[in-house]
């Protein structure tokens, strides 16, 4: 029986954006995406997200809980991370049914409050000598975003946060106080080891998001000049 590789990814392009290089090389990658259910724009994500790991080669699974993608900026970013018991349920389920060899789970890279919901669920979860964390993207090519997320910088560096393209995009008319307040509400998730380091992948299965891309990036080129400019990299927890 070939040995799984599970990504766990909460929304529809989280796990192919961050996981693409190492997943090209595993024996059976499955790429599970939590948050799948919501509007309409919705039944055009999934399709794209199946095109996507159809693309990569890897298995898809959309688990079916929902997704307020209309939550404003500062909730998502400082909203307090408690762990449903759904997504609980859901990936008990997953892990006794595919008994994974290997679990990808985000670090939590941007504070997305999903992100960090998931991280916390698989940390409770997934035995630590199963579990790899992946650098979400494109929040970690903002310079300083994973150190912050590490605990080893006090705050952010803010004046590449709020040049990034995604939130400039999603920023609204936030005050950017308000967001730095936010952000401070946000636990560290220290004690993170660099196991793994990948260099670029292919982005043609990136390219299968048709309606995220113009949100997260500012040109095709600025994507791929992104995906250049850090390796795909996986932290463990570190031995006590």
């Amino acid at each position: 029986m070939a040995r799984v590789t599970l990504c766990l990814s909460p929304h529809l392009d989280d796990g192919v954006l961050s996981c693409a290089s190492l997943l090209s090389q595993v024996e059976r990658p499955v790429i599970a995406t939590f948050y799948t259910s919501g509007d309409r724009i919705f039944f055009a994500r999934r399709k794209e997200d199946r095109e996507a790991c159809r693309r990569l080669g890897a298995e898809c699974r959309h688990m079916g809980l929902p997704d307020d993608r209309f939550r404003n900026f500062v909730k998502i970013v400082g909203g307090q991370a408690k762990i449903t018991k759904r997504t609980q349920e859901a990936l008990a389920g997953l892990l006794e049914e595919l008994d994974p060899e290997l679990v990808l789970a985000p670090m939590g890279v941007g504070n997305h409050v999903d992100h960090r919901v998931l991280r916390d669920a698989a940390t409770a979860i997934v035995p630590a000598e199963r579990l790899l964390y992946y650098e979400d993207r494109p929040y970690a090519f903002v310079r300083g975003q994973v150190e912050f997320t590490l605990g080893l910088r006090p705050t952010p560096d803010w004046r590449s946060y709020f040049a990034a393209h995604y939130v400039k995009t999603y920023l609204g008319s936030f005050p950017q106080e308000t967001v730095k307040a936010a952000f401070a509400a946000a636990l560290p998730f220290p004690g993170l080891t660099c196991v793994r380091q990948l260099p670029p992948p292919d982005l043609e299965p990136l390219r299968a998001y048709e309606t995220q891309l113009a949100d997260l990036f500012a040109s095709p080129a600025a994507m791929a000049k992104c995906y250049a400019s850090r390796p795909e990299c996986y932290w463990a927890k570190t031995p006590a």
